[in-house]
């Protein structure tokens, strides 16, 4: 319960700096890949890929408060398929220049990995956090590419805590796609 009143927290924060920042908004949407399993699963492949959405809110051309999320999914092919979910926020770091923009961020936020059959893990929520950053190249005056890296953080554990089946807790997170500026 705690978990969620303090995501609660951080979105009506999140959303009170969009209101005062109404022409300083930047909304990316994209393609993810990390290297790793977050699920415990013996699935293979285990480098899941999905999406990558974020919206940030500048306060000032330097510094902006981020709200990220990413879907990934993983099957074996043969029924067996899980899901991570990751819902982070956090202050982001940039240095506009003429047509790029180098950036920097800490998240944090939650996880969640659900199944489709039997679960592995002690809980389908875990604390979590990235830090990384990328690089905004603008394409015109509202729109740019992203190129972004993250290390994406986990808690989560096995339900018998045994090393056969591997969670990693930090994976490499790569991400790119649009920048929509307003």
């Amino acid at each position: 319960m705690v978990r969620l009143s303090s995501l609660v927290v951080l979105f009506v924060l999140f959303a009170s700096v969009l209101a005062q920042s109404q022409d300083r908004v930047e909304v990316f949407g994209g393609y993810s890949y990390f290297a790793g399993s977050f699920t415990a699963e013996g699935i293979t492949p285990n480098n899941p890929s999905g999406w990558n959405a974020a919206v940030t809110g500048n306060l000032n051309r330097w510094l902006g408060i981020t709200a990220d999320f990413s879907g990934y999914s993983q099957s074996d092919g043969i029924g067996d398929s899980a899901n991570a979910f990751n819902f982070l926020f956090g202050p982001t770091a940039s240095l506009p220049l003429r047509s790029f923009k180098p950036f920097a961020h800490f998240l944090i936020g939650d996880s969640h990995v659900g199944f489709n059959h039997f679960q592995l893990l002690s809980s389908n929520n875990s604390f979590a956090y990235a830090v990384g950053g990328g690089l905004d190249v603008s394409l015109m005056r509202h729109v740019a590419i992203r190129a972004q890296i993250d290390l994406l953080h986990n808690g989560f554990t096995t339900l018998d805590n045994q090393l056969q089946y591997r969670v990693d807790h930090s994976v490499p997170r790569i991400s790119t796609g649009i920048v929509l500026r307003f």
